[in-house]
């Protein structure tokens, strides 16, 4: 009996210490031997470690060629690791695909991420500014542009996986079935909004980064991707040119393919409340 209450006294202590820490103090914190024996297994090279509690989690700030972060559970478990590098560390075709787009000329680059997560690919993140708009740009390591996120706060844990977020074997096949050959970017729940509550499912297929939705019975509902208004059919080019002239930037259009089997593209009008969805052959549909 007294084993069960001293082990129940740690516990209690340890998750304690993770949340009175849950700030930016750098005052390291003592972690279990099994983590630290994890973490030097995972990052021999290590330099200058510092632990501390953020969000639940233990996590590590050290230097390893670059400043870098890494997240686990209480139980010690990887979750996310997150580096600080310089632009040109970026794989060159990240860059190549970044300075062919608008937020390179336009835009000025803040800061630059590289995101390793369990279960998931490796990916990107370049964070740009222009005048109060911040937005964080994903990348596949191949240079696609996953999804453009914007950037509303310095919270350090807004990269995490999910938790508690997972495929079920039905999701799963369905994916592999759709989506041969994809690669898997993140998963996460829609929190706001007509989809609150489903399950968002960012992929990489064909060079496309692709939005897959399902809904709370795990049934899929819908997949999106952005495509460039040049490449649209003649008749959406003309529909919107002679409704909506000069409202339409070229990254402002979406491909959408329903469960229904209803396709259409999804058009930020500027100056509107609402986007437009209009069929292949030029027609408005709401």
């Amino acid at each position: 009996m007294k084993l069960k209450i001293y082990i129940l006294i740690l516990a209690l202590g340890a998750a304690w210490s993770l949340q009175s820490c849950d700030n930016d103090d750098h005052d390291s914190i003592a972690v279990p031997v099994e983590l630290q024996n994890a973490f030097s297994s995972k990052y021999p090279n290590a330099v200058n470690v510092k632990w501390k509690g953020k969000s639940g989690y233990y996590v590590a700030d050290f230097y390893d060629g670059y400043e870098t972060s890494a997240w686990f559970t209480q139980d010690g478990k990887w979750q996310m690791t997150e580096t600080d590098i310089p632009y040109m560390a970026l794989p060159q075709a990240v860059r190549k695909s970044f300075e062919a787009t608008e937020y390179h000329t336009s835009w000025r680059t803040d800061d630059v991420d590289k995101l390793e997560r369990k279960g998931v690919e490796t990916v990107y993140v370049i964070e740009v500014e222009k005048q109060n708009q911040e937005l964080d740009l994903y990348y596949s390591g191949e240079g696609v542009l996953i999804k453009k996120v914007v950037d509303t706060d310095d919270r350090d844990d807004q990269y995490l996986p999910a938790p508690n977020v997972t495929l079920t074997d039905e999701m799963r096949r369905f994916l592999d079935t759709k989506y041969p050959g994809l690669k898997l970017i993140e998963v996460d729940v829609e929190d706001e909004g007509k989809y609150a509550g489903y399950t968002e499912v960012d992929i990489i297929h064909e060079r496309f980064g692709k939005e897959v939705l399902f809904n709370k019975n795990g049934e899929w509902v819908l997949t999106s991707w952005e495509v460039h208004f040049s490449t649209l059919p003649e008749p959406v080019k003309n529909r919107i040119n002679d409704t909506y002239p000069g409202q339409v930037d070229d990254d402002d259009v979406e491909y959408v393919e329903e469960a229904t089997g209803c396709t259409y593209y999804l058009i930020d009008i500027e100056n509107s409340k609402q986007d437009v969805k209009i069929s292949a052959d030029g027609q408005i549909l709401n």
